[in-house]
């Protein structure tokens, strides 16, 4: 599908892949461009990840590779594949980590194809999400080490799409507050935000010092909301989520979390980090639905299926360590040490 471009849509064409081919053109960031105010449809205050990556495609190979952007999402794809198992392994026994790992990828795949986010960010920000999620349940989040990698895939996130700010926000607080560190919390907070802070904060001082953004732009003034319109809202995005794989790939995942939670008779204090993280995640999409003077039923029917990706793998990882997470051996902490 990604490489017939069925699995694709505009927003590649529109900004990510136009914004790169540009940057690639200048061998910068081209702010003359972006200050033009003919390109502010083109989101210049989204993160730079993606775009920087692409760019660097096109400077290597003298054009915008199209396809290698549509094929980034069964090659990343392929990636979190690879590397789910192996984090998901940390918590659960083999055979249950692997089980957990094809149900998250069958969700993004079946899921992905319908939304079209092939070439997109999409990939990109579920693929960090995903694994840095995987490691902050396990037990060996307790080290210094994982909880630093962690970090780095959050940064990851938090500069491949907007949404990557709130998901890291809720995950890092609630990581501290299910006290799976007990005590060194300010540690293990520092050492999960710091890369994500480093990476936004640069790229908030490059758009303040020349003019371009200070911040995530917004729809008027912050609680500016329309709170008459949350049962519309919510309608729009059941039947946008509905009408993408009818609704498997989020209906699957929670019944197989409702299923490990039924059988265990109880949901550990780890799978509590994706499912509330999830919960926030929900919030903040309604959030910037309602906050929209213009009605945005076509602007859910475009986004939702696409953003709630991530809430159905945050889901399968709830489900994966919905009865309690392995403590590691002696031995194993051992190892780890040396």
């Amino acid at each position: 599908a990604a490489w017939s471009g069925s699995a694709s849509s505009p927003d590649l064409i529109f900004f990510w892949g136009a914004k790169a081919q540009q940057f690639a053109t200048a061998r910068t960031v081209d702010v003359p461009f972006l200050q033009n105010v003919f390109h502010r449809y083109m989101h210049l205050y989204y993160p730079p990840f993606v775009t920087n990556v692409y760019a660097f495609a096109a400077m290597t190979v003298g054009r915008f590779p199209w396809t290698g952007a549509v094929l980034t999402f069964p090659l990343l794809l392929a990636a979190l594949a690879a590397g789910l198992p192996g984090a998901l392994r940390l918590s659960i026994p083999r055979s249950a980590a692997a089980a957990w790992s094809a149900l998250a990828v069958a969700a993004i795949a079946g899921a992905g194809i319908d939304a079209d986010i092939a070439g997109n960010g999409e990939m990109p920000l579920i693929l960090f999400e995903t694994l840095a999620v995987a490691l902050l349940v396990s037990p060996e989040a307790r080290r210094g080490s994982i909880q630093l990698l962690a970090g780095i895939l959050l940064a990851g996130a938090v500069t491949a799409k907007v949404e990557g700010l709130p998901f890291a926000v809720a995950a890092v607080a609630l990581f501290v507050a299910a006290g799976v560190v007990r005590g060194a919390r300010q540690a293990a907070a520092w050492r999960l935000v710091l890369p994500s802070a480093l990476c936004l904060g640069g790229w908030f001082l490059f758009g303040t010092t020349r003019g371009l953004f200070t911040g995530y732009a917004g729809e008027g003034k912050m609680f500016d909301l329309y709170p008459g319109r949350l049962l519309a809202v919510a309608g729009d995005v059941g039947r946008s989520l509905a009408g993408t794989g009818y609704g498997l790939p989020w209906l699957v995942p929670l019944a197989a979390l409702v299923a490990a939670a039924g059988a265990s008779r109880r949901l550990s204090r780890a799978a509590w980090i994706p499912l509330g993280t999830a919960a926030a995640l929900t919030g903040f999409f309604v959030f910037t639905y309602l906050h929209r003077a213009e009605d945005p039923t076509l602007w859910i029917s475009w986004s939702a299926a696409r953003i709630f990706i991530a809430v159905a793998t945050l889901l399968v990882i709830g489900g994966a360590c919905a009865g309690g997470v392995a403590e590691p051996s002696p031995g194993k902490r051992g190892r780890s040490r040396r």
